[in-house]
Protein backbone atom coordinates (compact mmCIF):
# COMPACT_ATOMS: atom_id res chain seq x y z
CA UNK A 1 0.00 0.00 0.00
CA UNK A 2 1.46 3.35 -0.54
CA UNK A 3 -0.16 6.91 0.30
CA UNK A 4 0.19 9.73 -1.58
CA UNK A 5 1.00 12.43 -0.32
CA UNK A 6 -1.50 14.76 -1.95
CA UNK A 7 -4.20 12.68 -1.68
CA UNK A 8 -6.68 12.30 1.07
CA UNK A 9 -5.41 9.75 3.10
CA UNK A 10 -1.94 11.25 3.26
CA UNK A 11 0.14 12.77 6.04
CA UNK A 12 4.06 13.40 6.27
CA UNK A 13 6.26 12.90 9.08
CA UNK A 14 8.31 14.70 10.89
CA UNK A 15 11.91 14.11 8.89
CA UNK A 16 14.66 12.45 10.66
CA UNK A 17 17.08 15.15 12.36
CA UNK A 18 19.65 15.48 10.74
CA UNK A 19 22.11 15.82 14.77
CA UNK A 20 20.70 12.52 15.27
CA UNK A 21 23.21 10.04 16.25
CA UNK A 22 23.37 6.70 14.52
CA UNK A 23 24.45 3.83 16.32
CA UNK A 24 24.03 -0.15 15.38
CA UNK A 25 21.93 -2.03 18.03
CA UNK A 26 23.32 -5.47 18.82
CA UNK A 27 19.97 -6.49 20.10
CA UNK A 28 17.85 -9.16 18.01
CA UNK A 29 14.97 -7.17 18.14
CA UNK A 30 14.41 -3.28 17.51
CA UNK A 31 12.67 -1.53 19.42
CA UNK A 32 8.96 -1.22 18.13
CA UNK A 33 10.32 -2.90 14.80
CA UNK A 34 8.81 -6.13 15.43
CA UNK A 35 11.11 -7.12 13.29
CA UNK A 36 14.25 -9.00 13.87
CA UNK A 37 18.01 -7.89 12.67
CA UNK A 38 18.06 -10.79 10.61
CA UNK A 39 14.66 -9.74 9.03
CA UNK A 40 15.35 -6.08 8.34
CA UNK A 41 18.70 -6.92 7.39
CA UNK A 42 16.97 -9.48 4.79
CA UNK A 43 14.89 -6.75 3.86
CA UNK A 44 17.17 -4.28 3.07
CA UNK A 45 19.74 -6.75 1.26
CA UNK A 46 17.02 -7.16 -1.19
CA UNK A 47 16.14 -3.40 -1.45
CA UNK A 48 19.82 -2.73 -2.34
CA UNK A 49 19.58 -5.31 -5.31
CA UNK A 50 17.72 -2.88 -7.48
CA UNK A 51 19.35 -1.15 -10.62
CA UNK A 52 20.60 2.50 -9.87
CA UNK A 53 21.82 4.92 -11.95
CA UNK A 54 25.71 3.98 -13.00
CA UNK A 55 24.99 1.58 -9.80
CA UNK A 56 25.72 4.06 -7.57
CA UNK A 57 23.65 3.18 -4.87
CA UNK A 58 22.41 6.79 -3.64
CA UNK A 59 20.54 5.19 -0.62
CA UNK A 60 20.48 4.90 2.72
CA UNK A 61 17.96 3.12 4.98
CA UNK A 62 17.16 3.98 9.17
CA UNK A 63 15.22 1.60 10.70
CA UNK A 64 13.83 3.08 14.43
CA UNK A 65 10.21 3.14 15.82
CA UNK A 66 8.61 0.49 13.60
CA UNK A 67 9.84 1.92 10.41
CA UNK A 68 12.15 2.21 7.95
CA UNK A 69 13.54 5.45 6.17
CA UNK A 70 14.59 5.65 2.80
CA UNK A 71 17.03 8.62 2.35
CA UNK A 72 19.16 9.65 -0.77
CA UNK A 73 22.58 10.37 -0.61
CA UNK A 74 23.80 12.82 -2.88
CA UNK A 75 27.36 12.06 -2.62
CA UNK A 76 26.76 9.06 -4.52
CA UNK A 77 25.16 9.87 -7.08
CA UNK A 78 26.67 11.26 -10.62
CA UNK A 79 25.94 14.60 -11.14
CA UNK A 80 26.57 15.62 -14.83
CA UNK A 81 24.75 12.70 -15.84
CA UNK A 82 21.63 13.31 -13.56
CA UNK A 83 21.80 17.01 -12.82
CA UNK A 84 18.25 17.24 -11.51
CA UNK A 85 18.05 13.82 -9.09
CA UNK A 86 15.44 12.71 -11.32
CA UNK A 87 17.55 9.32 -12.03
CA UNK A 88 18.02 9.18 -8.67
CA UNK A 89 14.74 9.21 -7.51
CA UNK A 90 13.96 6.54 -10.08
CA UNK A 91 16.82 4.59 -8.46
CA UNK A 92 15.42 5.16 -4.72
CA UNK A 93 11.97 4.02 -6.48
CA UNK A 94 12.83 0.63 -7.48
CA UNK A 95 14.59 -0.08 -4.23
CA UNK A 96 11.58 0.66 -2.51
CA UNK A 97 9.74 -1.71 -4.75
CA UNK A 98 11.74 -4.61 -3.52
CA UNK A 99 12.39 -3.56 -0.05
CA UNK A 100 7.75 -3.32 0.11
CA UNK A 101 7.93 -6.79 -1.63
CA UNK A 102 10.71 -8.28 0.80
CA UNK A 103 8.35 -6.93 3.51
CA UNK A 104 5.37 -9.01 2.28
CA UNK A 105 7.41 -11.89 2.00
CA UNK A 106 7.89 -11.79 5.36
CA UNK A 107 3.86 -12.23 6.11
CA UNK A 108 3.74 -8.40 7.21
CA UNK A 109 1.99 -4.97 5.89
CA UNK A 110 4.64 -2.73 4.11
CA UNK A 111 2.89 0.57 4.66
CA UNK A 112 4.46 3.19 2.10
CA UNK A 113 4.62 6.87 1.90
CA UNK A 114 6.03 9.03 -0.72
CA UNK A 115 7.58 11.65 1.58
CA UNK A 116 10.17 14.21 -0.34
CA UNK A 117 9.64 17.60 1.19
CA UNK A 118 11.86 20.85 0.09
CA UNK A 119 12.87 21.12 3.51
CA UNK A 120 14.29 17.35 4.08
CA UNK A 121 15.26 16.84 0.05
CA UNK A 122 16.95 13.55 1.00
CA UNK A 123 14.20 12.14 2.97
CA UNK A 124 12.17 10.16 0.21
CA UNK A 125 10.41 7.11 1.83
CA UNK A 126 9.28 6.28 4.71
CA UNK A 127 8.31 2.28 5.28
CA UNK A 128 6.06 1.17 8.39
CA UNK A 129 5.82 -2.23 9.23
CA UNK A 130 2.24 -3.11 9.58
CA UNK A 131 0.39 -6.00 10.69
CA UNK A 132 -0.08 -9.66 9.63
CA UNK A 133 -0.90 -10.19 6.01
CA UNK A 134 -0.21 -12.88 3.80
CA UNK A 135 1.84 -11.94 0.40
CA UNK A 136 -0.25 -13.31 -2.91
CA UNK A 137 1.15 -14.94 -5.34
CA UNK A 138 2.35 -12.01 -7.66
CA UNK A 139 4.74 -11.01 -4.79
CA UNK A 140 6.01 -14.30 -4.39
CA UNK A 141 6.73 -14.29 -7.81
CA UNK A 142 8.50 -10.79 -7.59
CA UNK A 143 10.03 -11.27 -4.66
CA UNK A 144 12.25 -14.61 -6.56
CA UNK A 145 13.13 -12.58 -9.07
CA UNK A 146 15.18 -9.96 -7.40
CA UNK A 147 17.96 -12.01 -7.04
CA UNK A 148 17.70 -13.22 -10.82
CA UNK A 149 17.23 -9.51 -12.07
CA UNK A 150 19.88 -7.83 -14.32
CA UNK A 151 20.36 -5.18 -16.27
CA UNK A 152 21.61 -6.50 -19.80
CA UNK A 153 24.02 -5.39 -22.15
CA UNK A 154 24.45 -8.27 -24.08
CA UNK A 155 22.99 -9.07 -27.68
CA UNK A 156 19.43 -10.33 -27.82
CA UNK A 157 18.50 -13.55 -29.77
CA UNK A 158 16.16 -12.61 -33.41
CA UNK A 159 13.37 -13.99 -31.29
CA UNK A 160 10.44 -11.49 -30.43
CA UNK A 161 8.50 -10.79 -27.56
CA UNK A 162 4.86 -11.72 -27.97
CA UNK A 163 2.24 -9.20 -27.22
CA UNK A 164 0.90 -11.30 -24.55
CA UNK A 165 4.61 -10.89 -22.68
CA UNK A 166 4.28 -7.49 -23.59
CA UNK A 167 0.61 -7.07 -21.82
CA UNK A 168 2.31 -8.22 -18.97
CA UNK A 169 4.82 -6.05 -18.67
CA UNK A 170 2.47 -2.81 -19.20
CA UNK A 171 0.29 -4.71 -16.73
CA UNK A 172 2.93 -4.36 -14.11
CA UNK A 173 3.77 -0.89 -14.84
CA UNK A 174 0.16 -0.02 -14.39
CA UNK A 175 0.33 -1.04 -11.28
CA UNK A 176 2.45 1.24 -9.84
CA UNK A 177 0.83 4.09 -12.10
CA UNK A 178 3.55 4.01 -14.47
CA UNK A 179 2.48 3.16 -18.13
CA UNK A 180 4.73 1.32 -20.49
CA UNK A 181 4.58 2.07 -24.12
CA UNK A 182 5.89 -0.56 -26.71
CA UNK A 183 7.45 1.52 -29.37
CA UNK A 184 6.35 0.52 -33.09
CA UNK A 185 6.77 2.24 -36.98
CA UNK A 186 7.34 5.52 -36.87
CA UNK A 187 7.97 5.78 -32.95
CA UNK A 188 10.29 3.14 -33.06
CA UNK A 189 12.34 4.53 -36.08
CA UNK A 190 12.23 7.51 -33.98
CA UNK A 191 13.58 6.39 -31.00
CA UNK A 192 16.28 4.86 -32.47
CA UNK A 193 17.43 8.19 -33.93
CA UNK A 194 17.26 9.62 -30.58
CA UNK A 195 18.98 7.05 -28.65
CA UNK A 196 21.76 7.45 -31.74
CA UNK A 197 21.77 11.19 -31.05
CA UNK A 198 22.26 11.22 -27.56
CA UNK A 199 24.79 8.72 -27.73
CA UNK A 200 27.02 11.23 -29.53
CA UNK A 201 25.75 14.74 -27.60
CA UNK A 202 27.04 12.47 -24.44
CA UNK A 203 30.05 11.65 -26.16
CA UNK A 204 31.03 15.17 -27.09
CA UNK A 205 30.53 16.12 -23.66
CA UNK A 206 33.47 16.35 -21.51
CA UNK A 207 32.39 16.75 -18.01
CA UNK A 208 29.50 14.18 -18.51
CA UNK A 209 32.20 11.75 -19.99
CA UNK A 210 35.03 12.48 -16.62
CA UNK A 211 31.44 11.65 -14.79
CA UNK A 212 30.75 8.45 -16.78
CA UNK A 213 34.44 7.30 -16.42
CA UNK A 214 34.34 7.90 -12.70
CA UNK A 215 31.15 5.28 -12.46
CA UNK A 216 32.72 2.83 -14.49
CA UNK A 217 35.59 0.52 -15.30
CA UNK A 218 38.28 -0.12 -12.77
CA UNK A 219 37.75 1.86 -9.39
CA UNK A 220 39.22 2.17 -6.32
CA UNK A 221 35.71 1.68 -4.60
CA UNK A 222 34.46 -1.90 -5.85
CA UNK A 223 31.32 -1.53 -3.93
CA UNK A 224 29.95 0.75 -6.26
CA UNK A 225 29.71 1.80 -10.27
CA UNK A 226 30.18 -1.08 -13.14
CA UNK A 227 32.96 -3.12 -13.53
CA UNK A 228 34.30 -3.57 -17.14
CA UNK A 229 33.26 -7.25 -17.16
CA UNK A 230 30.10 -6.01 -16.58
CA UNK A 231 29.82 -3.35 -19.73
CA UNK A 232 29.33 -5.88 -22.27
CA UNK A 233 30.56 -6.18 -25.21
CA UNK A 234 30.97 -3.69 -27.78
CA UNK A 235 28.59 -3.33 -31.22
CA UNK A 236 29.95 -3.94 -34.53
CA UNK A 237 27.39 -1.54 -35.76
CA UNK A 238 27.32 1.77 -34.23
CA UNK A 239 23.90 2.72 -34.73
CA UNK A 240 23.02 -0.11 -32.58
CA UNK A 241 19.89 0.10 -29.85
CA UNK A 242 22.58 -0.22 -26.78
CA UNK A 243 24.08 1.77 -24.16
CA UNK A 244 28.14 1.52 -24.12
CA UNK A 245 28.94 2.78 -20.70
CA UNK A 246 33.03 2.33 -22.13
CA UNK A 247 31.70 5.38 -24.57
CA UNK A 248 34.23 3.02 -27.15
CA UNK A 249 36.99 2.31 -25.19
CA UNK A 250 38.59 -0.68 -26.20
CA UNK A 251 40.23 -3.43 -23.92
CA UNK A 252 41.28 -7.08 -23.99
CA UNK A 253 38.13 -7.65 -21.43
CA UNK A 254 35.85 -6.18 -23.98
CA UNK A 255 34.85 -8.04 -27.04
CA UNK A 256 32.96 -6.89 -30.08
CA UNK A 257 29.52 -8.80 -30.70
CA UNK A 258 26.57 -8.30 -33.28
CA UNK A 259 23.55 -6.99 -31.53
CA UNK A 260 20.02 -7.76 -32.88
CA UNK A 261 19.33 -5.91 -35.69
CA UNK A 262 14.97 -5.65 -35.06
CA UNK A 263 15.41 -4.49 -30.90
CA UNK A 264 12.11 -4.48 -29.05
CA UNK A 265 11.43 -1.16 -27.47
CA UNK A 266 9.63 0.10 -25.15
CA UNK A 267 9.47 3.65 -22.68
CA UNK A 268 8.10 4.02 -19.32
CA UNK A 269 6.47 7.03 -18.86
CA UNK A 270 4.94 9.12 -16.03
CA UNK A 271 1.65 11.36 -15.97
CA UNK A 272 3.86 13.88 -13.56
CA UNK A 273 7.71 15.29 -13.72
CA UNK A 274 7.86 15.55 -9.96
CA UNK A 275 10.27 14.04 -7.43
CA UNK A 276 6.86 11.79 -6.24
CA UNK A 277 6.38 10.97 -9.95
CA UNK A 278 10.09 10.01 -10.40
CA UNK A 279 9.67 7.60 -7.10
CA UNK A 280 6.46 6.05 -8.84
CA UNK A 281 8.28 5.97 -11.91
CA UNK A 282 10.87 4.30 -10.14
CA UNK A 283 8.34 1.66 -8.45
CA UNK A 284 6.84 0.74 -11.82
CA UNK A 285 10.45 0.50 -13.48
CA UNK A 286 11.39 -2.53 -11.22
CA UNK A 287 8.05 -4.00 -10.98
CA UNK A 288 8.73 -4.31 -14.89
CA UNK A 289 12.02 -5.69 -14.66
CA UNK A 290 11.22 -7.80 -12.21
CA UNK A 291 7.87 -9.28 -14.06
CA UNK A 292 10.69 -9.69 -17.02
CA UNK A 293 12.68 -11.45 -15.23
CA UNK A 294 10.23 -13.92 -13.95
CA UNK A 295 8.95 -14.77 -17.72
CA UNK A 296 12.50 -15.39 -18.60
CA UNK A 297 13.17 -12.18 -20.63
CA UNK A 298 16.19 -9.60 -20.63
CA UNK A 299 16.04 -6.02 -20.17
CA UNK A 300 18.50 -3.29 -21.18
CA UNK A 301 17.89 0.12 -19.68
CA UNK A 302 18.49 3.18 -21.83
CA UNK A 303 18.97 5.66 -19.69
CA UNK A 304 20.54 8.14 -22.23
CA UNK A 305 17.64 8.56 -24.57
CA UNK A 306 16.04 10.66 -21.75
CA UNK A 307 19.43 12.12 -19.98
CA UNK A 308 19.56 14.84 -22.94
CA UNK A 309 17.08 17.61 -21.74
CA UNK A 310 16.21 18.58 -25.33
CA UNK A 311 15.75 14.90 -26.83
CA UNK A 312 13.83 13.45 -24.01
CA UNK A 313 10.45 14.74 -25.00
CA UNK A 314 11.33 12.97 -28.52
CA UNK A 315 11.36 10.10 -26.61
CA UNK A 316 7.71 10.10 -26.55
CA UNK A 317 5.30 8.50 -28.88
CA UNK A 318 3.16 11.68 -29.57
CA UNK A 319 -0.27 9.40 -29.07
CA UNK A 320 0.82 8.43 -25.70
CA UNK A 321 -1.49 8.75 -22.96
CA UNK A 322 1.32 9.76 -20.28
CA UNK A 323 3.79 12.57 -20.81
CA UNK A 324 6.30 12.31 -19.38
CA UNK A 325 8.89 9.72 -20.85
CA UNK A 326 11.93 8.54 -17.79
CA UNK A 327 13.89 5.60 -19.54
CA UNK A 328 13.86 3.42 -22.83
CA UNK A 329 14.02 -0.14 -22.50
CA UNK A 330 15.32 -2.62 -24.47
CA UNK A 331 13.80 -6.11 -23.85
CA UNK A 332 14.53 -9.55 -25.72
CA UNK A 333 16.38 -13.09 -24.85
CA UNK A 334 20.10 -12.60 -24.27
CA UNK A 335 22.03 -14.27 -25.81
CA UNK A 336 24.73 -14.57 -22.81
CA UNK A 337 24.22 -14.08 -18.70
CA UNK A 338 25.37 -11.23 -17.27
CA UNK A 339 27.59 -10.97 -13.85
CA UNK A 340 25.96 -9.75 -11.00
CA UNK A 341 27.44 -5.93 -9.97
CA UNK A 342 29.08 -5.11 -6.87
CA UNK A 343 27.00 -4.13 -4.28
CA UNK A 344 28.08 -1.86 -1.12
CA UNK A 345 28.11 -3.91 2.29
CA UNK A 346 24.68 -3.78 4.20
CA UNK A 347 26.88 -1.37 7.42
CA UNK A 348 27.59 1.06 4.11
CA UNK A 349 23.98 1.40 3.84
CA UNK A 350 21.74 0.35 6.90
CA UNK A 351 21.76 2.32 10.43
CA UNK A 352 19.62 1.80 13.07
CA UNK A 353 18.13 4.96 15.15
CA UNK A 354 19.44 4.89 18.88
CA UNK A 355 16.51 5.81 21.01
Amino acid sequence: MVVDPTGERSWVPAAVANSREWVSLVADRQPGADLTRDEIESVVSAAIQAPSILNSQPWRFVVAAGSITVFAVPERSPRAVDPTGREVFLSLGAALMNLRLAVAELGREPLVELIPEPSEPTVVARVRIGGPRAANPVEHTLHRAIAERRSSRQPFTSEQVSAGLFAQLQEAASAERGWLEVATGSHRAALLSVLHEADLEQRSDPALVRDIGRWTGERPDAGVGIPTESLGPLSHDPGAATRDLGLGAVSAARQTAEFEREPQLAVLLTSGDTSVDWLRGGLALERVLLTAASLGLAAGLLSHGTEVPELRPLVRDTSSRCHFPQLVLRLGYATAPMPPTPRLDLSEVLEFAST
